[in-house]
């Protein structure tokens, strides 16, 4: 049987994959989207969610002081954390396949996330990288003004 911290893992996972799925199609990123098409994308998201949620509090007493069981904040915030960065990890990594032929050929993918208005996740990160490490003369000049003024 599964313990409470892994429950409360996958609620966090699941419901952000979910928010992400959403997030991304309300934000136009194509690529961050399982499926192709926004409109399914958002309630779905949103279902996921919501499913995540209701199943977390629904099937057992969450009630729980963290000295008989429940998980104090250090825990929790731990877990937060890592189910989030699995989900975004697992989202990406997930994406790039799916939407590997989508590829704007006639012109360069914007730089930052706006590079995943066009392109897969892994284009998008070589061509982020391929900007700033590559074809910038330097990344650290680029952003010099605005550290130093």
């Amino acid at each position: 049987m599964f313990t409470f911290a892994v429950d409360y893992f996958i609620l966090v996972f699941v419901a952000s994959a979910g928010v992400m799925q959403t997030a991304a199609s309300i934000g136009g990123l194509r690529g961050l989207l399982v499926f192709k098409r926004p409109l399914i994308a958002r309630p779905l998201g949103i279902a996921v969610a919501v499913a995540a949620i209701t199943w977390f509090f629904l099937s057992a007493e969450r009630n729980i002081n963290d000295y008989a069981g429940g998980l104090d904040s250090n825990m929790q915030g731990l877990l937060f954390f890592l189910a989030v960065a699995a989900s975004g990890t697992l989202t990406c990594l997930l994406t790039s396949p799916l939407n590997k032929r989508m590829r704007d050929n006639e012109r360069a993918p914007d730089a930052g996330l706006g590079a995943l208005r066009r392109s897969c996740w892994w284009h998008a990160l070589a061509h982020n990288y391929r900007y700033w490490f590559i074809e910038a003369e330097c990344w650290r000049t680029q952003i010099k003004r605005y550290l130093l003024g």
